[in-house]
């Protein structure tokens, strides 16, 4: 965002105070941003004249769309109680996403985070307690938000085929090596997979899409994927996320916290968490996905071994959380 933020480029920075009122001091480059920059053009956090710091994204106009989306599911859960998510602040018209020229921008609070120590975080209880604790807040406040806003349903299983299809023309080799596991899906997860109850998720929840106050969460970031899914997805990419962290997270405290805690609200249908282990699984394969996109070997193989110990121990896990 350094084509913007200069202390010449005063067009830009008259636009910033007509948008939102802010007297622009100085770009922090100093300062480490969290969640993943690949979701925006280029993004900058920088201090107005009062020392407040902020947060200012650039997205193409094919973004606009997907992320007023976002904005206002946030909005809508910051004003039925959920105030971890953090808020996008609006133009003075109101608007989520103004445009500049090309691009649009969104503006929020800047928040900085102690971060996570990995693979320690999976020894922490109440890490998984307040993971927990936030799924139950995120199910609670986003009830009849389908009333207010629309979603497209997501399935996994159509995501898996479609994949499968490209993989199979594109890379024989990986299509080979993946497809033990795809096999073992359709031995009994495909057909049920449409029988899921299906709720409002943030779409991609792990430890490092999370600001943090040590154990503690201060604000929960990167909602670019939420929307109508299975309601065990959240609660599914976060042990999956932790697995691959360390296989041996699976039986650890944070996970074992975690899903202590949500059983005991009764936050999922039987049917969810009967096929719990296998949705860890499936929701791998959207990982797979993003390895094949950066053509990161590393991570495929660490891949094809995690998916493996998860079909070799599936029983195993079962037992272990209790299902």
């Amino acid at each position: 965002m350094q084509e913007f933020f200069d202390d010449k480029n005063e067009e830009f920075l008259q636009w910033v105070r007509r948008q939102w009122n802010i007297e622009f001091k100085c770009v922090r480059r100093d300062i480490d941003i969290q969640g993943s920059p690949e979701r925006t053009l280029s993004r900058a956090v920088f201090q107005d004249k009062e020392g407040t710091l902020f947060l200012l994204e650039k997205f193409s106009k094919r973004k606009f769309q997907i992320r007023h989306n976002v904005a206002k599911a946030i909005e809508y859960l910051n004003d039925n109680g959920l105030k971890v998510a953090l808020s996008y602040q609006k133009s003075n018209n109101r608007e989520f996403l103004p445009f500049f020229k090309d691009a649009c921008f969104q503006l929020s609070f800047f928040l900085d985070s102690t971060g996570i120590k990995r693979p320690d975080y999976l020894s922490s209880s109440k890490m998984g307690k307040n993971f927990a604790l936030f799924l139950i807040c995120l199910s609670n406040t986003s009830v009849n938000i389908e009333s207010s806003l629309s979603f497209k349903p997501f399935s996994i299983k159509k995501y898996i085929y479609k994949l499968f299809g490209e993989i199979k023309k594109h890379n024989n080799v990986v299509y080979k090596k993946f497809l033990p596991f795809l096999i073992f899906l359709e031995k009994e997860f495909m057909d049920v997979h449409d029988k899921l109850p299906v709720s409002f998720c943030h779409g991609d929840l792990h430890p490092l899409n999370v600001l943090w106050d040590h154990d503690q969460i201060r604000a929960v970031i990167d909602w670019e994927f939420t929307g109508i899914k299975p309601d065990i997805y959240d609660a599914a990419n976060l042990v999956g996320c932790a697995g691959i962290e360390n296989p041996e997270g699976l039986g650890m405290p944070m996970v074992m916290t975690f899903l202590r805690e949500i059983r005991a609200k009764k936050l999922y249908s039987e049917i969810g968490w009967q096929f719990f282990p296998e949705y860890i699984l499936a929701l791998r394969f959207a990982w797979l996905s993003e390895w094949l996109r950066k053509e990161d070997k590393d991570m495929l193989e660490m891949e094809e071994a995690y998916m493996g110990i998860l079909v070799d121990n599936m029983e195993i896990l079962r037992q272990g959380w209790g299902i």
